[in-house]
Parts: C-alpha cells; sequence; structure tokens
C-alpha cells in the first residue's frame, strides 16, 4: 500500500512539474488603471480591467494569433455601464519582443483624441518602429504596453523577432 502511495504521489508531482503554464496573463499597471488579458490555449480569452476615474470591465471572447498579431473578438457587441452602452470592437494587438521580453502593442490606426491618424499599416508600422527604438520605451512596458505577466507565451506563439518578420530589417 505505501509503495502504491508513494508511487501514485510521484506521478502527481512529476506531471505538475511538466506541465506548463495556462493561461498566459498579460497586463499593464498605471497609477489610474490595471488591465490584464489572460489568454488559454484553448483559444478563449478574458480581458479585466479596474480604474480609479472608470467603470471596471470584465469581457471575454475567443483570440486567434496571425502572422505577429493577436485579434480578440469579443462575445458581445457592446458593454453596459450604467446607462452608457460602449461599443466592443476587435482588438488587435502586435506581438513584440523587447530584450527578451514579451510585449503586446495595441495597433489602433485611429485615435482621434491624440490627433492620431494612419492612412495604412505601413504608416502605423513606421510609427511603431519610431517608438520601440526610443531610449524610453522600455519605462512603458507594463505601463502602456502589455508585458507577459505569467504564463507559457511559447504554447501560443514561437516567433523569434523583435517586431515583425518583415519590419527588424528596418530597425537601427
Amino acid at each position: 500500500m505505501r509503495n502504491v502511495l508513494i508511487s501514485f504521489f510521484l506521478m502527481l508531482f512529476l506531471f505538475s512539474a511538466c506541465s506548463k503554464k495556462n493561461p498566459i496573463v498579460f497586463s499593464k499597471k498605471s497609477d489610474l488603471s490595471e488591465i490584464s488579458i489572460s489568454l488559454d490555449t484553448n483559444g478563449t480569452f478574458v480581458y479585466e480591467a479596474s480604474s480609479k476615474v472608470g467603470h471596471a470591465f470584465k469581457e471575454n471572447g475567443t483570440f486567434t494569433i496571425e502572422d505577429s498579431l493577436v485579434i480578440l473578438r469579443y462575445n458581445y457587441e457592446s458593454y453596459s455601464v450604467g446607462c452608457q452602452e460602449l461599443p466592443l470592437q476587435n482588438d488587435s494587438m502586435l506581438i513584440m519582443n523587447y530584450k527578451g521580453k514579451f510585449v503586446l502593442y495595441p495597433t489602433i490606426k485611429n485615435i482621434p483624441e491624440s490627433n492620431c491618424s494612419f492612412e495604412n499599416n505601413d504608416q502605423l508600422m513606421q510609427k511603431v518602429l519610431e517608438i520601440y527604438q526610443r531610449s524610453d520605451f522600455p519605462q512603458y512596458i507594463g505601463k502602456r504596453y502589455f508585458a507577459l505577466e505569467s504564463g507559457d507565451f511559447s504554447l501560443l506563439f514561437d516567433g523569434n523577432w523583435k517586431v515583425s518578420p518583415y519590419y527588424d530589417s528596418q530597425l537601427k
């Protein structure tokens, strides 16, 4: 009986030691908010946000990874808070690698409040390259851009480039 118990616990220990971490969690935290995206290997995600000035937010849906983009597709078209109805547009984020750290960079082409607009993907990527190479870029990882907090991202993505396979050749 003792050998059976020892064998059982040994198998349990080996199984748990060899399993990889899932879900994969990316987060960003600032003085005003905390946001996290939990990606599961089954293709689902949970997006949670809390803010000192806004409302708490928790939505889920499915995601795909295409080339070097994570594309989030929400289960619902909008999110209701009090008397407000907020539209939920599918999010896409560029998977970047900065000095061994995975970063999710938002690929938004039109930000009216910042008076920022890009006509095409190449203009957006040129701006991303510029920002990636700035000396202050690291201080925004985990604050403005999502940083990998926990989990094994190689379960979902195994690219070894910095910005993208095509645009890495344009880094200085």
